[in-house]
C-alpha cells in the first residue's frame, strides 16, 4: 500500500509535497506535515481532496491517511464536492520528477515561442519607426544600439518565464506541453519575482559547459543546480 494511503502516515509522507482542494480553490504545494497541522486546526474538511505533487489526479481526503487528523465529523467539516477538478484513483507513492530530456523538451519549445515573440517584437517597432522616421534613421539607430534591442529582447523572454510560471499553471507553454510544471521545496507557489529569480539561476547552471543542467542526470529528484540553490523542483502534472 503506498505510504499516501496508510494511516498513521510515516514520516517519510508528512515530508512529501501536497496540493489541497478545498471545493472553493487549490492551495500548495504543502508539506505533508502543514496539511497534517491544518487538519488538526479545523482548516479543512472532510470533502476536500489531496493531490500528492506528481500524482495524476486528486483523491478524496477521506480515503488518505490525513483522516486519522481529521477532528469530528458535522457539517461544518464537509465541503462541497468538487466539479471543475477531475479525480482519479490513481495512486503513487512519491512524485515523478520530470528527468533531462522532458526538460530539455520543453526548453526547445519556449526557445522557439520566445524567438517568434521577439521577432514579433521587432517586427512591429520596425514597421511603426519606418512609418515615422524612415527606413535610414531606423537602420541608424538598430546598429547604434544594438544593446538595447539586445536588452529589450531579453526582458521579454523574462517576462514571458515570469508570467507563465507565476501564473496558475507554475509552467511556462513548453512545460506545459510537455506535462510539468515546477514546484517549490517549502510549499510555497512561485510568483513572478521567484520565477524570474530562477531564471537567472540558469546562468549558474550553464558555467562551466552546462555542468549545472547536466546534474539532472545523476541527483536524486532529477535537481538541476538552480533547482538546489533556489530550492525547486520540477515535477510531472499539469495544474
Amino acid at each position: 500500500m503506498s505510504e499516501f494511503f496508510r494511516s498513521p502516515l510515516s514520516a517519510e509522507a508528512l515530508e512529501q509535497l501536497y496540493y489541497l482542494h478545498d471545493g472553493v480553490g487549490i492551495i500548495g504545494p504543502i508539506t505533508g506535515a502543514k496539511l497534517k497541522e491544518m487538519i488538526e486546526s479545523g482548516a479543512v474538511a472532510r470533502g476536500s481532496n489531496v493531490n500528492l505533487v506528481g500524482a495524476p489526479g486528486w483523491t478524496p481526503l477521506d480515503q488518505t491517511g490525513f483522516i486519522a487528523f481529521l477532528k469530528g465529523d458535522g457539517p461544518e467539516n464537509r465541503a462541497a464536492p468538487i466539479s471543475s477538478v477531475p479525480l482519479s484513483g490513481a495512486r503513487s507513492s512519491a512524485p515523478r520528477y520530470a528527468g533531462f530530456w522532458i526538460r530539455l523538451g520543453a526548453y526547445a519549445i519556449d526557445y522557439a515561442l520566445t524567438v517568434l515573440l521577439v521577432g514579433l517584437a521587432g517586427a512591429i517597432f520596425a514597421i511603426v519607426s519606418v512609418s515615422f522616421f524612415g527606413a535610414d534613421r531606423t537602420e541608424a539607430f538598430l546598429n547604434e544600439n544594438s544593446l538595447v534591442v539586445d536588452l529589450i529582447g531579453t526582458v521579454i523572454a523574462l517576462g514571458y518565464c515570469g508570467y507563465f510560471c507565476g501564473g496558475p499553471w507554475q509552467a511556462t507553454p513548453g512545460k506545459r506541453i510537455c506535462g510539468i510544471h515546477i514546484v517549490r521545496t517549502d510549499g510555497k507557489r512561485l510568483d513572478a519575482p521567484f520565477a524570474i529569480l530562477r531564471n537567472f539561476g540558469y546562468l549558474a547552471s550553464s558555467l562551466p559547459l552546462f555542468f549545472g543542467f547536466l546534474m539532472i542526470f545523476w541527483t536524486d529528484e532529477s535537481k538541476a543546480l538552480h533547482d538546489m540553490i533556489l530550492g525547486t523542483r520540477v515535477v510531472y502534472g499539469k495544474l
